[in-house]
């Protein structure tokens, strides 16, 4: 089984998010799938498996659950299809996944990636998620399934958050997402960082699905449709998100660092 690790919403190495990608010819049992993920040991390691040209069916595999939605192994694993010549050039890829069809174009460099809009709303969680910020002033989106959304007042709060992970863990959602306006002078429109401990991922250095949520809420409130954002995980991460009506568009650039075969 080849094995290649992608450095997504990254343009160089060591920047972005790394995800773990596999083509396969048909998917085996799900607990091996979960022990792949386990043993590759990054936020997430996706599998795809061929229903015919430029089109196939994936799934992603944090170390400890599958997920229903990821925005950057999506990426990596549109990288690694057009890299390795799985791909028929000059047509869209369409992934078959458990959020429904997702739609990937490729525009030189760049991947851009068709996903729905997703917009939050109340969970009870507001005495639990004041405690998560310590105080600080916010807004709380509220949650869908994947993630709780707070809004910080700025650049400065959410690069200087200490997460509470036990904390966090106690959400109903997949995990937290913090978000603010970029500073000023900035060549971008807002900011996010991503927790996870409920899925074995104490802070994602890019979330993708995640911004199916931010680009509505950043759009309506900038007033604009097109917005850059930057995740500030330790790695870093960029992309360009557009909000278009029911569907947000991600997009951003990916590089393999390494390929390998799976020898169990």
């Amino acid at each position: 089984m080849l094995i290649a690790v992608v450095d997504a919403f990254a343009s160089e190495p060591f920047r972005g998010n790394p995800a773990a990608t596999t083509r396969l010819a048909a998917f085996p049992d799900d607990a091996r799938l979960q022990a792949i993920a386990a043993e590759m040991n990054l936020s997430e390691t996706a599998f795809a498996v061929p229903l015919a040209p430029n089109r196939f069916r994936l799934r992603w595999f944090t170390p400890t659950r599958e997920v229903p939605l990821c925005g950057h192994a999506t990426l990596a694993m549109a990288h690694h299809l057009r890299e390795n010549g799985d791909l028929e050039p000059g047509r869209p890829l369409t992934f078959e996944t458990l959020s429904g069809e997702l739609i990937v174009r490729f525009e030189g460099e760049d991947i851009v990636m068709d996903f729905p809009a997703t917009w939050p709303g109340p969970d009870g969680q507001e005495e639990l998620v004041r405690t998560i910020v310590n105080g600080r002033p916010h807004v709380y989106l509220g949650s869908m399934a994947n993630n709780a959304t707070v809004v910080l007042e700025s650049q400065n709060e959410v690069a200087g958050f200490v997460p509470d992970l036990k904390r966090i863990a106690q959400l109903p959602a997949a995990g937290l997402c913090i978000t603010a306006p970029a500073g000023p002078r900035r060549d971008y429109d807002f900011v996010a960082r991503f927790f996870a401990p409920q899925s074995g991922i104490d802070e994602d250095p890019v979330t993708g699905s995640a911004y199916c949520t931010l680009a509505p809420y950043w759009a309506q409130r900038l007033n604009k449709l097109t917005l850059r954002a930057r995740q500030l995980s330790a790695r870093g991460g960029e992309l360009t998100v557009t909000h278009a009506g029911e569907r947000v568009w991600l997009r951003g650039r990916a590089v393999t660092t390494l390929r390998g075969n799976l020898l169990a």
